[in-house]
């Protein structure tokens, strides 16, 4: 064949035509892993195709949006939470999702989705309404789509467009923060809205919010405190402070939850803050639903957790002496996350010999200031996994008596310990028999690692950063003596910050 232009033309050309049609039989390949999925994971798959490609999605928000969309069906006694989790997981086992990060307990943080499959959903999620992906910066004429998700920057918004859709229009999710500031009142006109994601567009939406009485989901920025009393089914609510409000803006108003039954997670910051329940009008009703709780500087703990006994995740965030609400978790029996995060330094937390927290596997502490002989009454929580502490434990020694046994931790992590000098566990390796990972992160002070800690059969992990050299000498000791033992699964990481 002759080298010429022309010649190499038709070499392009039929190469072309041999990869676009190698792609369609990827697709057609692909299309038959759709085409058997169960009608109940159908459209939960094809949900996740409207995220954008190459970003790491996160479960948790993946999970409420399913259950807010009416996707996730009651399954035996089940929480709805768990049942989507399942489905994820039979997704993943048929390798249509992928698996992201995971959280220390070793759970699924993030998922993700390849990109010939993400083109797949999007193709499908088309034909069969499901969701209408935005990609561009003219909206399209889609006068039929129930849901829309907005992926990339806009230069123009096509007012006719919206406005002529605005009454079939159920769901709203932006991804993207380049917004004109007419979005607000654009995103009014769809009256019957009951997903509406806008956490990402730093506009205020306090104006908006509570005229769209349907709304089941609601993640947004605001400024105004307001009222939510007409949303009745809300089921997530996420309301975050806008650019311009101060962190020390004076609680403003209250929000009252308690005729909302429906309610499963909220996460509300100033100036809103939750009512206190003892307060509130009467009737009340039963929230047997409530399952995630973020807390931000409320003068009613006590109260609220008294109300939500149901609660999976509590999460308290105070930048001033907390009250004495220790006590009043025990009421939350079916608690598995704990977050207590404080602000400023205080008194130390205190923690009763009798804590009763019997299905708490993760626990996180912020600037508690837990002495650390305290802390040897966690081994007391029979299933906890996960231990993080941030500046959370003052004293120079810990030592953990040989009857205190951590007997399901997996996960501890020391962050911040200025004054810890010495650790000595007086049952060896039985102090955490099934320890997997150990993280120490800024501990300037502490002499050494324990040795027995190599002789934890089920470690995997030690990772080490900016700590003192000493820790750093007995960590590279517990390899070479579990090296010379044969065992080269241990990893080992030490970071040297200056």
């Amino acid at each position: 064949m002759d080298l010429t232009h022309d010649n190499w033309k038709k070499v392009e050309e039929n190469l072309n035509s041999f990869f676009g049609t190698l792609s369609e039989r990827c697709q057609s390949i692909l299309s038959l892993s759709y085409n058997y999925l169960p009608q109940y994971l159908r459209a939960c798959f094809l949900y996740i195709g409207g995220f954008p490609e190459d970003r790491e999605i996160n479960v948790s928000k993946l999970i409420r949006l399913w259950i807010a969309e009416k996707f996730v069906k009651a399954r035996s006694n089940k929480r709805l939470e768990v049942v989507a989790e399942e489905y994820l997981q039979e997704l993943t086992d048929r390798s249509l999702i992928l698996t992201g990060e995971q959280r220390a307990n070793g759970r699924m943080k993030t998922c993700k989705i390849h990109d010939l499959l993400r083109q797949l959903c999007l193709s499908e999620a088309h034909t069969e309404n499901v969701v209408h992906v935005m990609n561009g910066n003219v909206f399209e004429a889609i006068d039929d789509q129930r849901r829309m998700i907005h992926l990339s920057e806009v230069e123009e918004m096509h007012d006719y467009c919206m406005q002529h859709n605005s009454g079939i229009i159920r769901t709203f999710i932006s991804m993207q923060n380049d917004f004109p500031e007419r979005i607000c009142s654009i995103v009014s006109e769809f009256k019957l809205l009951k997903v509406l994601d806008v956490l990402s567009v730093w506009y205020d939406f306090s104006s908006v919010i509570p005229e769209l009485v349907h709304l089941r989901y609601v993640a947004a920025r605001i400024k105004k405190a307001f009222s939510l009393a007409k949303l009745r089914n809300l089921q997530t609510i996420i309301l975050q402070r806008n650019i311009g409000v101060n962190r020390l803006t004076e609680l403003e108003h209250l929000l009252d939850i308690w005729r909302m039954s429906e309610l499963r997670h909220v996460d509300i910051d100033l100036p809103l803050y939750i009512s206190n329940p003892v307060e509130a009008e009467q009737p009340l009703c039963l929230l047997n639903n409530f399952q995630t709780l973020y807390l931000r500087n409320s003068p009613f703990v006590v109260e609220i957790i008294r109300r939500t006994p149901n609660l999976k995740k509590l999460k308290i965030l105070d930048r001033s002496k907390l009250p004495d609400f220790l006590d009043s978790l025990s009421i939350l029996q079916d608690l598995e996350t704990l977050h207590i995060k404080e602000q400023e330094n205080i008194d130390p937390m205190i923690i009763s010999r009798d804590i009763s927290l019997p299905n708490l596997k993760k626990l996180k502490l912020f600037r508690t200031r837990i002495p650390w002989e305290v802390v040897n009454l966690l081994a007391n929580l029979p299933n906890l996994e996960v231990l993080n502490g941030n500046g959370a434990f003052v004293g120079t020694d810990w030592k953990v008596d040989e009857d205190v046994v951590f007997h399901k931790l997996k996960y501890l992590r020391l962050y911040v310990c200025f004054d810890l000098e010495r650790w000595e566990l007086a049952a060896g390796s039985d102090n955490f028999p099934m320890l997997e990972q150990l993280k120490l992160y800024v501990l300037p002070k502490l002499e050494e690692i324990p040795e027995s800690i190599g002789e934890i059969m089920t470690l995997k992990s030690i990772q080490i950063i900016d700590c003192s050299s000493g820790v750093n000498t007995s960590a590279r000791k517990i390899q070479q003596e579990q090296e010379s033992l044969g065992n080269y699964e241990l990893q080992f990481e030490i970071v040297l910050v200056c």
